[in-house]
């Protein structure tokens, strides 16, 4: 939800030092101008006011961007002077998974591929599958979606989530634009259709929190695992969500968009932002201890999760701006489900939300 500045007053005279009407009324009291100036000073206060929020948002963003910008120019001069280049294969993307210690940093690029065949995921990178290129019919279909004159027309309905995607919902993936909870959602509800779809394709079998779950956990006093008591029975899922490999829940702090992992099979809880590296101990623990709720509810077992690890992936992809967390997120998941390590960068953000725009508007994602 962006925040903006309340401009419903952008009409009022805010100043009057040249107004001709004031130089021809000289007769006009003093007092009077006393209490323009007062008024003045009290819309401009009231005008910061509103725009604080936004405005220190803004500059940690613009800092932030700032830093990453700094370290890839340094990066690119340390390869400019390096006298040797090596071409990597297309094979060393693929990388084992080493041990570590918990609360460890990882490389975004191989902290779900260690139990998987690296001949299967070699041909699925090679595929181009997360790249393929946009037919110019799915192009003109997206850009006509993203019409004004579509407003509230609703574009696509997704029966089984109820959610309905209107054309005043999808202009989020326009560019410069914050993505949405719907958008979101029916994208992840696409993704488990996919997997659905075609088993024998995906390595994992995945479970996708929608983008309320977090909030429902840790909301009012913390943490409250009966707030979500309701949402996993097998009645509801038709699996036992202690039976999948790996568990994607979105996080949605303040205006930012991240992703949290819980990874069943490699006995880890992954955390990966794309704006900020750094440690959030809190939501990591809040799923470790959900996860021993879970089981002791569900599958009436107790599980020591104190031996599994803490990861906060330090090299995942970052984005340069502040508005594409969400579009981000969304390509963490999509990556991860594929196998693939996250190849990809702040230059793909265009062609992923066009892409985007296109699946939901077919309600299919390849």
């Amino acid at each position: 939800m962006a925040i903006v500045p309340n401009t419903c007053n952008r009409n009022r005279n805010i100043s009057f030092r040249h107004s001709p009407d004031l130089k021809a009324r000289s007769d006009k009291p003093v007092s009077s101008s006393c209490n323009n100036t007062t008024r003045t000073s009290s819309l401009r206060q009231e005008f910061h006011a509103s725009c604080k929020g936004f405005l220190r948002f803004k500059l940690w963003v613009r800092a932030s961007v700032s830093l990453k910008k700094k370290a890839a120019r340094r990066l690119r001069d340390d390869h400019k002077d390096s006298q040797s280049q090596q071409v990597v294969p297309d094979d060393d993307r693929i990388e084992e998974h080493s041990s570590s210690t918990n609360w460890g940093f990882k490389n975004g690029n191989n902290f779900l591929v260690s139990s998987i065949d690296k001949k299967k995921l070699a041909e699925i990178s090679l595929c181009g599958e997360p790249f393929r290129p946009l037919k110019e019919e799915e192009v003109a279909q997206v850009e006509s979606a993203f019409s004004r004159s579509n407003g509230m027309k609703i574009l696509v309905s997704h029966k089984k989530s109820n959610i309905d995607i209107s054309g005043d919902t999808i202009q989020c993936l326009m560019p410069n634009q914050w993505l949405n909870d719907d958008v979101i959602n029916l994208y992840l509800e696409l993704l488990k259709e996919r997997e659905t779809r075609d088993p024998q394709k995906y390595f994992f079998k995945c479970h996708f929190f929608n983008t309320f779950f977090y909030i429902k956990l840790v909301c009012g006093s913390g943490y409250n695992y009966k707030a979500v008591n309701r949402w996993t029975t097998k009645k509801k899922l038709g699996y036992y969500l202690m039976d999948c490999d790996i568990i994607f829940v979105p996080i949605h702090i303040g205006i930012h968009w991240s992703l949290a992992v819980i990874n069943n099979r490699e006995r880890k809880f992954v955390y990966l932002d794309s704006l900020v590296n750094g440690v959030n101990p809190e939501i990591l623990n809040a799923l470790a201890k959900y996860l021993v709720d879970e089981a002791k509810e569900k599958s009436k077992k107790n599980i020591d999760v104190s031996s599994w690890d803490m990861e906060y992936v330090e090299e995942c992809p970052q984005q340069l701006n502040g508005n594409d967390c969400g579009m981000f997120m969304l390509k963490y998941i999509d990556f991860y489900t594929r196998g693939l390590s996250l190849q990809f960068s702040q230059k793909d953000m265009p062609y992923f939300r066009l892409r985007t725009a296109n699946e939901i508007l077919r309600l299919r994602a390849d």
